[in-house]
């Protein structure tokens, strides 16, 4: 399988090019078109279980961690090329771009739940990893973890820059789409004085340290749903 990535980088689009036999499973709700040669199977997921106990990435990821968190059901698809080769695409619910990593057994990726878009189905994804509860301090932060072998997408809020880090670096928690888990990570406040102050809240940051890859957004969505709130229309009683 490969993934192609086209018209990023505002409005990416995720191309899945499939061989005979090839399968990409993906988040309820990404596809945009496929080949007829493609057929496609829904199942509904009410368990719990971590995907890395199952095959690929038939686990308990779509949709989100916060609806894991309530035990409610959801909906996966997986996409097969059938008699011969077909493509998928695949596009995020918000505008911004598109990554591929491959995955390999020397490294794993943990991504934002809602940055997850598609991946091979040899791909296992756990929401229940350890590291996953020191990001749930952070209001609408929930973490993913990719391990297997094979190609994984995921997708930002604005353009996606990659970045390599040496030693220690420092990034909001709202602009955090993925990075790889070879980097140790501390989540805290980014100030207890002022920042409260001000905002009756406390901003979280994360210091990673270590050595990998962040890949970071160029945009905050809870800052910019703040910033358009007041601007929508006011419903009427």
């Amino acid at each position: 399988m490969r993934i192609e990535v086209s018209h990023r980088p505002a409005y990416a689009l995720a191309t899945a090019l499939l061989e005979p036999g090839e399968a990409v499973v993906a988040e309820g709700g990404a596809m945009v078109s496929m080949d007829t040669a493609v057929t496609i199977s829904t199942h509904k997921v009410a368990s719990r279980e971590p995907a890395a106990r199952r095959r690929g990435c038939l686990g308990a990821i779509f949709g989100g961690f916060r609806r894991m968190l309530g035990g409610e059901s959801f909906y996966q698809n997986r996409f097969v090329a059938t008699g011969s080769a077909g493509a998928v695409t695949f596009a995020p619910k918000t505008a911004g771009d598109i990554e591929v990593y491959e995955l390999g057994e020397q490294c794993g990726l943990i991504m934002q739940s809602a940055a997850f878009l598609c991946s091979a189905e040899t791909v296992g994804v756990d929401a229940n990893f350890g590291g996953a509860k020191a990001f749930l301090a952070g209001e609408g932060l929930y973490m993913l973890r990719a391990s297997g072998e094979g190609l994984v997408a995921f997708n930002s809020f604005g353009a996606i820059q990659e970045m390599q880090i040496e030693d220690h670096y420092v990034v909001d928690s709202g602009h955090i789409v993925a990075f790889e888990d070879s980097l140790d990570y501390d989540v805290r406040p980014f100030s207890r004085g002022l920042i409260k102050a001000i905002f009756g809240g406390e901003a979280l940051v994360c210091e990673f340290s270590g050595q990998g890859r962040v890949w970071i957004q160029s945009r905050n969505p809870k800052s910019f749903g703040q910033t358009l709130a007041p601007l929508l229309p006011k419903r009427r009683r």
